[in-house]
């Protein structure tokens, strides 16, 4: 009997000290919340409201869709109910650093996308064959709407990537992640955080183990925005200007995901180089850049830090 009483049960589930359930409890509430409401929206979209979107990207933006207003739904109510903590506390606070984090982070993005598209020209890796750009395209349905570039399309497609860079900050390097280090320490939680978001990619069309092994090594990058920074926004904006400028803008696939493309290529050689299918995180090109960037990372950070110091230095001064 002593196995099921009181005490133990409370040991199990609750921590005593911060008065509420203990970290796996409270991660495991809310991906079962969270994936049974998506499902339920999706079925309510199929089976009441009769919308059943068709095959491709279309299908596409309605899952992201559903993921982020799903994750935006219940990550405030699991955060106040479960974890006893504001929404904010995550690193969702407003202000002009944020700002000025999620443009760099959009920047920066754009610049890693721009080398691994130039070494790869250099190379002959990738053959440049023209620009995809249309002023009006006439289309009847969204699929043939996305199948051109034009400025809707670019538009649309950057919402999109808004929407999925959202949803994903918010549940992995948000929600997740910072259970997981109340519950695991820093270092085993960055580990098995990075390892998740690998394996989710994993299902991605056309993944191979190569591009899954650097999608674990993006989960580190974004990872290190929010510890850099103690803030989601700069992961934010790397996330939504990678996804932005390695599909649309630059050609490649999205983790698997293909679309409109302005610039157009044609890949010349092996997929472990160019990243085939799958996009450039599917290439070992992609590391150092990763590397690199981490670096930069860590130059933005230190750069806002001494800034801050100083200006508690001159307010302190004057006081």
């Amino acid at each position: 009997m002593g196995l099921f009483n009181k005490s133990t049960i409370n040991k199990v589930f609750l921590n005593k000290d911060e008065n509420r359930l203990r970290a796996g409890w409270r991660i495991a509430i809310f991906l079962f919340v969270f994936m049974g409401f998506s499902s339920l929206i999706l079925i309510t979209m199929r089976k009441v409201v009769g919308i059943n979107p068709e095959p491709g990207i279309v299908r596409n933006f309605f899952a992201i869709t559903i993921a982020a207003l799903s994750a935006s739904l219940i990550i405030p109510l699991a955060r106040k109910l479960l974890d006893k903590k504001s929404l904010l506390s995550l690193g969702l606070t407003t202000n002009l650093k944020a700002f000025k984090d999620t443009l760099f982070g959009f920047l920066l993005s754009g610049i890693m996308a721009g080398s691994i598209f130039m070494i790869m020209i250099l190379t002959g890796l990738i053959e440049f064959t023209g620009i995809n750009w249309v002023s009006d395209t006439n289309s009847n349905s969204l699929t043939e709407y996305l199948s051109v570039m034009s400025l809707g399309t670019l538009l649309l497609l950057l919402l999109m990537d808004i929407i999925v860079s959202w949803w994903e900050e918010l549940v992995f390097r948000g929600y997740l992640l910072q259970n997981m280090i109340e519950g695991m320490g820093l270092k085993i939680a960055v580990l098995v955080s990075c390892i998740i978001y690998g394996i989710v990619h994993s299902m991605n069309p056309n993944a191979t183990l190569l591009s899954t092994g650097i999608i674990v090594l993006f989960g580190f990058l974004r990872i290190y925005g929010y510890l850099a920074t103690k803030q989601l926004w700069l992961s934010f904006g790397m996330h939504i200007g990678w996804n932005f400028f390695q599909g649309p803008i630059f050609g490649y696939a999205a983790s698997g995901h293909k679309s409109a493309t302005l610039i157009l290529h044609t890949a010349n050689g092996p997929g472990w180089l160019t990243g085939g299918e799958f996009g450039p995180e599917g290439s070992v090109l992609i590391i150092p850049i990763l590397a690199a960037s981490v670096y930069v990372m860590y130059l933005w950070s230190k750069r806002k830090s001494k800034n801050v110091d100083l200006k508690t230095q001159l307010n302190i001064t004057h006081n």
